[in-house]
């Protein structure tokens, strides 16, 4: 967090350095960055529950349509699963937002809360989406191979290696996400508000 708004001050009286503040500069700052977050996070769930509907709706289209391919039904299954996982995460998050005053504490206790939510999404990601995801894949991969009852080395290598390489691409991703933005981005704010504690 940037701090131009703290300036420091020389106490003549105690002779050391203090903090003057310029509240509504910091408060503007703080509503700016929590405005941020909130939107990142909206994004971020908006956009995956798009994602989930749109896969569920397209994996029903050859069963129900075609009539073939039925074990897509239980990736349409898993994903809507998903999508409602993620509204009900979304719904929860946004009442958590109304219990915080909007003071320049408490819209910077409310940034801190959101950013922390958005921090246990993407250490999670592997839990509630890509689990959900790989086992789609696998499904989907061992009901189209099914027929041919010989499950050779090549075939199950072939398997495992269509799971991992996409799901460590998607770890690799998310975790650079949360390295390099979220974490430093959570820390700052955490360090804003134990200033303004210690300053009082």
């Amino acid at each position: 967090m940037e701090f131009e708004e703290m300036q420091v001050i020389w106490d003549s009286q105690r002779e050391q350095e203090m903090y003057a503040i310029d509240v509504d500069a910091m408060h503007r700052k703080i509503k700016r960055k929590a405005r941020k977050i909130e939107r990142d996070m909206s994004l971020n769930e908006i956009g995956l529950m798009v994602i989930c509907v749109f896969t569920s709706l397209d994996l029903l289209r050859d069963p129900v349509i075609e009539q073939t391919d039925y074990h897509q039904i239980f990736g349409s299954v898993v994903m809507l699963c998903v999508a409602a996982w993620m509204l009900m995460k979304r719904l929860a998050r946004l009442k958590m937002r109304s219990q915080f005053d909007s003071t320049l504490t408490g819209d910077l206790d409310r940034a801190i809360a959101e950013s922390k939510a958005q921090l246990t999404l993407g250490r999670t990601f592997h839990l509630w989406f890509l689990l959900p995801a790989a086992s789609i894949m696998l499904v989907n991969s061992l009901a189209s191979n099914f027929k041919d009852a010989s499950l050779d080395s090549q075939w199950l290598i072939g398997i495992v290696l269509g799971l991992a390489i996409p799901i460590a691409l998607a770890l690799g991703v998310v975790h650079l996400g949360i390295r390099c933005k979220q974490v430093p981005e959570q820390r700052n704010l955490q360090a804003l508000r134990d200033t303004l504690t210690k300053e009082g």
